[in-house]
């Protein structure tokens, strides 16, 4: 397969569906329900857990899973880039103003600004639990067919949201294509990145904006011939899932009744040792 990206630190769509329709492993045999239950579930812990020792835990499961799917660790870990930079955005501030040992100090306008521990802790708590929904969720993506998830939104949405799901989903293909195409029109023009600040945003914003611009212009033709051929506002559905196996829901259970039990352990409880 031929991979057209226009950068190792976003996910290429094209690759995403490439390995989900591959089959390659013993998660692509998976009941598709089955994973996507996992996967409510999982962001489920993400929301429940406070302890690190249970996030690191989670973390390493989820990646053993990802793993398991015969997936690229490399691209895993270059995809990674957006949601490290977006949690470290978000807690950059916090990071300053949480209460606890002060680990670096330094003093601006007059005004002292410690780092502390438990703002550490925080930062690595937050990067845990996004990590794990993104590695969660790509390798469900991987190793689900289009077709398969295609027929579970449109069992689980109602026919609107589907149709705008599925829309949305071929949507991504036309922005990326035109995000790159204007990228290499740039780069054959002897264009750069490397500028300085206000000049990288400018261009950056110029360059999304273009995109964007002409995806829609494409996706209005595609729109049109669509039209011309007879769609009349529903996706049909090529195939039926059947539902979990005995395994699958043996797994979803179990899943359930541990998430049930950290629930009762932080809200109802908190006499369950560390959680």
């Amino acid at each position: 397969m031929s991979r057209r990206s226009y950068s190792r630190h976003i996910p290429d769509f094209r690759l995403v569906t490439y390995y989900g329709e591959s089959a390659r492993s013993a998660v692509h045999g998976v009941n598709p329900w089955t994973k996507a239950a996992l996967l409510v579930i999982v962001v489920l812990f993400v929301i429940i857990l406070m302890d690190l020792e249970l996030l690191l835990a989670l973390f390493a499961l989820t990646l053993a899973f990802y793993f398991a799917g015969r997936l690229p660790m490399a691209l895993l870990i270059g995809w990674y880039s957006l949601p490290v930079l977006f949690v470290l955005t978000l807690t950059i501030m916090f990071m300053f103003t949480e209460p606890g040992n002060p680990l670096v100090s330094f003093t601006v306008l007059d005004t002292r600004i410690a780092l502390t521990d438990n703002g550490v802790m925080l930062f690595i708590k937050l990067l845990l639990r996004a990590l794990i929904v993104v590695t969660f969720s790509l390798g469900v993506l991987m190793t689900t067919k289009y077709s398969h998830i295609a027929s579970m939104a449109s069992g689980v949405l109602p026919r609107p949201l589907a149709n705008i799901f599925l829309l949305s989903y071929r949507f991504t293909f036309e922005t990326s294509d035109e995000i790159s195409d204007v990228l290499d029109a740039m780069h054959a023009r002897n264009g750069d990145l490397v500028k300085g600040v206000s000049k990288q945003t400018r261009l950056f914003a110029g360059i999304f904006g273009l995109a964007f611009v002409h995806a829609f212009e494409r996706a209005e033709r595609i729109a049109k011939a669509m039209e011309a051929r007879g769609f009349t506002g529903q996706f049909p559905t090529a195939e039926r899932l059947p539902g979990p196996t005995y395994a699958g829901y043996g797994a979803i259970t179990l899943a359930a009744a541990v998430l049930a039990v950290a629930t009762y352990s932080r809200y109802f409880s908190g006499t369950i040792g560390w959680w």
